[in-house]
């Protein structure tokens, strides 16, 4: 019976059991001091037993209180003790099932709303049933205060889900946003599949890359894990550039839609390792100011706008990191400022990776092309347009082997973009 019960219980009952002993024993030599009292007159030897039993009495008695004390210090330890083991075992079981709620946690979704249909921006032989989604197994790969990443397989390939919550956007205008990003056909953008628009939660459908992302492949190369030629590099950044230029170019007869956060994560690479910029139209569901919007300072321009110019001192930023080999989230280098410094003092050689420096002059165009799209005021800044089309013609004078002989000019270019930021 006494194993049934709790640490709790046992405490207590240890000590009233302690208390109960105290009571009997004390009770017992009080007892022989009350029959001592009603004998006959004391001779000097009973008089000295009386004295020496009512020295035990007392004894017994302080005795008593003391166990008394000890029983409920034990008592209080054991329940501080088991609180604190209920504590780490609740801590412990929820860390356990954590993996278990991740995976389920895509079915959480009121049952009248599963029947609610995807909206598809494919053909209708790639389509499939939200309830075959949230049904499916999923395996969590990112998660923020707003918002969770799943990648989920299913019987046509793997796909990952963005699942958003608590926008402060309407229903229309977020199916608004959706229908103008799911327009969006290019190869350096990540197509949006379709998306689900629930009373409380959005998800948002991609095919899943294997590949990973930029920022992924350039710490494996800071690791020595793997190369990273000039040529792949070189590859990326037209890639990127297309895409956004693509992006402006399709919104010029209604209201642009910016990207608003391009970093290195938000750069997904397809099976070819070509550049697929990713997370495109999220930025326009949230508040600027509200914490589901996290961007990382290193590539947020001084005005902090959503805008073609902000966008584009988020791409300066990317190139500065293919050319110098420097990760701007990893190290919180302000790397704008850190190469305008190099060149003021006319050390620009040595803001290049060793991958550049092995093919020449051919890393100082691009770098002059990344210092004027980080130029502090926005309106010293290029278009996407004039971006792209300086970026091709440096891979034009590559492939003709003819930058050499545009290193001087380039170089009064640094030098000038270096003085006008300085």
């Amino acid at each position: 019976m006494v194993g049934n019960l709790d640490p709790i219980q046992r405490g207590l009952l240890f000590s009233l059991t302690m208390f109960a002993l105290s009571v009997n024993v004390t009770s017992r030599d009080l007892s022989m001091v009350s029959k001592g009292d009603t004998a006959s007159a004391p001779s000097a030897s009973s008089t000295y037993h009386a004295n020496q039993t009512t020295h035990r009495a007392g004894f017994s008695l302080e005795l008593v209180l003391a166990i008394a004390l000890f029983g409920i210090i034990v008592c209080v330890v054991i329940v501080k003790v088991t609180n604190l083991l209920r504590k780490k075992k609740s801590l412990k079981n929820k860390f356990q099932s954590t993996p278990k709620t991740i995976i389920t946690s895509l079915i959480e979704v009121k049952q009248e709303e599963r029947n609610q249909d995807l909206v598809f921006f494919v053909e209708e032989e790639h389509q499939f049933n939200l309830e075959n989604l949230l049904d499916a197994g999923a395996d969590m790969q990112s998660q923020t205060f707003c918002s969770s990443l799943y990648r989920v397989q299913l019987n046509n390939g793997a796909y990952a889900v963005k699942r958003l919550r608590k926008l402060q956007v309407s229903k229309a205008e977020f199916e608004r946003t959706m229908a103008k990003v799911g327009k969006i056909n290019h190869p350096n953008i990540l197509p949006l599949v379709a998306y689900s628009c629930q009373s409380e939660e959005k998800l948002l459908i991609y095919k899943y890359q294997n590949k990973g992302s930029l920022l992924s492949l350039m710490e494996r190369y800071v690791e020595g894990k793997r190369d990273f030629p000039w040529k792949l590099r070189l590859s990326i950044a037209v890639g990127i550039a297309r895409g956004l230029d693509h992006i402006y170019k399709s919104f010029e007869n209604s209201e642009v839609i910016p990207h608003g956060n391009i970093k290195l994560s938000n750069i997904l690479l397809n099976e070819n390792e070509e550049a697929l910029i990713s997370e495109y139209g999220y930025s326009n569901l949230v508040d600027p100011k509200s914490a589901c919007l996290i961007k990382s300072n290193g590539y947020t321009p001084p005005e902090r706008s959503l805008s073609e110019q902000g966008d584009v001192y988020s791409f300066g930023v990317i190139l500065l990191e293919l050319l110098t080999g420097k990760i701007v989230d990893n190290s919180g280098l302000d790397l704008p400022k850190w190469v305008k410094a190099m060149v003021r003092e006319e050390w620009t050689g040595e803001v290049f990776d060793k991958e550049i420096a092995k093919v020449g002059m051919i890393g100082f165009p691009m770098l002059n092309i990344s210092l004027k799209c980080v130029a502090h005021f926005a309106e010293n800044r290029p278009t996407m347009a004039e971006v792209l089309e300086t970026i091709l013609g440096v891979v034009d004078e590559d492939l003709s082997c003819s930058s050499v002989e545009s290193s001087p000019r380039d170089g009064r270019v640094l030098d000038s973009v270096a003085e006008e930021e300085g």
